[in-house]
């Protein structure tokens, strides 16, 4: 009784195994069908695909290409006439198909019963996957045009990753003239996408490895893994990028600006002190440096630091305005050390010292006002200065415009 039963189990597999690739054959034939079917060849399809006794032929997913990729066809035919089509399903269909090509393809590498590998589908595996893979980017294109960023992105995600398959490794996609190009546009697709940093990190890293766009990676990589908090990867990519393109100002800014931040003085004015001896003439560098000696409130240096960007960039905003301040700050640290003053004449000496640099002030934060008539911050600075210069009609005038401009905020 025993083996009868056991006979009687394994000729049931046998027929569950006939009758789903019974299922596979019906799904193909509704390809030949006028209309076709795709409901029910979809649905055929993937119930073959999730049955143990299918879901591991070649066969299976030679069909289910087939089948979605029709789908993809008959939408872009669709299209090219003008007619309503289905943007989402034809690039979901793509992906699909070629999905389904890779798995028949790695199925129909896997030795018979007898050990012997003896493929069917490979050929057309490749040939179908690298023709579909163009289409990835014609589909990704029509996502970006209407700002579908996201659809756009895990297109040309998927373009990218086909290299990566062992069965396309060898088919020469990512020699293609477009290959980098579309890994830089999915550096810029993926920016908009906090989650999606990593990957961007992974593909800016891999270009900069190839000196594709170089520069730019560099300086895009250094943004990139600061927002992430990596310091250390950060520093490195800085210093990497710095001996390829020692002037780049970007790359030398964010290494001063984070000298700054953490507390390095030292370093940061080592590396302002050596940009300045390359690069002369930017004003960047002396505001900088300036901005470095007046948080520390040594505002000789910072005074020469900042008339100097001035000198450089007179419709700099910011030049202009912390110029400005330098001059205000050292005035009110005169006043300040007057008022402690006993002796009427000393007072009146410190207190005129410290009244001639807030009037030295008035130009800078004027000049600021020209460049930014609505800058809050630099009214405020002026009308305040303005007042304790008792010049009380130019006092008014920016009292005026300054609550005007504080109204719209």
């Amino acid at each position: 009784m025993k083996k009868i039963a056991i006979t009687v189990f394994a000729m049931a597999l046998t027929m569950s195994g006939f009758a789903q690739k019974k299922l596979v054959r019906s799904a193909e034939g509704y390809l030949y069908e006028q209309p076709i079917n795709f409901d029910q060849a979809v649905k055929d399809i993937e119930t073959a695909m999730k049955d143990p006794s299918s879901s591991n032929m070649a066969y299976t997913y030679d069909v289910a290409g087939q089948i979605y990729y029709k789908i993809y066809e008959t939408e872009a035919v669709k299209r090219d006439g003008k007619m309503q089509y289905n943007q989402d399903l034809m690039s979901e269909s793509l992906v699909k198909a070629i999905d389904a090509y890779l798995k028949c393809g790695e199925l129909d590498q896997l030795p018979d019963e007898k050990g012997k590998v003896k493929t069917k589908y490979l050929k057309n595996v490749k040939k179908n996957v690298a023709t579909y893979a163009n289409y990835l980017l014609a589909e990704g294109q029509q996502h970006q045009q209407k700002s579908e960023f996201d659809k756009a992105f895990k297109l040309y995600e998927k373009y990218l990753s086909l290299p990566s398959n062992s069965i396309m490794k060898d088919e020469g996609i990512d020699k293609s003239e477009y290959y980098n190009e579309v890994k830089f546009l999915a550096v810029n697709l993926a920016a908009q996408d906090e989650a999606k940093r990593p990957i961007m990190i992974k593909y800016m890293e891999e270009l900069k490895s190839i000196s594709f766009k170089d520069e730019t990676m560099y300086e895009w990589l250094c943004d990139a893994y600061s927002k992430e908090k990596q310091n250390d990867k950060m520093i490195s990519t800085i210093n990497e990028g710095l001996k390829k393109y020692p002037t780049n100002k970007y790359l030398i800014g964010n290494l001063i600006n984070y000298y700054l931040n953490n507390d390095k003085k030292t370093e940061a004015v080592k590396y302002l002190d050596e940009a300045i001896s390359k690069d002369p003439n930017n004003a960047q560098y002396y505001k900088i440096k300036g901005n470095m000696y007046l948080r520390e409130e040594k505002f000789e240096e910072a005074i020469a630091s900042l008339t100097k960007a001035v000198e450089l960039a007179p419709n700099d905003f910011d030049a202009q305005f912390e110029c400005g301040l330098a001059y205000e700050k050292k005035g009110e640290k005169i006043i300040d050390k007057a008022n402690s003053i006993k002796d009427i004449k000393k007072y009146n000496a410190e207190r005129s010292k410290g009244t001639a640099e807030l009037k030295n002030s008035l130009p800078y934060f004027e000049n600021a006002r020209k460049i930014n008539e609505e800058d809050l911050e630099n009214l405020q600075f002026l009308r305040s200065v303005y007042y304790k210069l008792g010049m009380n009609d130019k006092y008014k005038e920016v009292n005026k415009k300054y609550e005007e401009v504080k109204a719209k905020k």
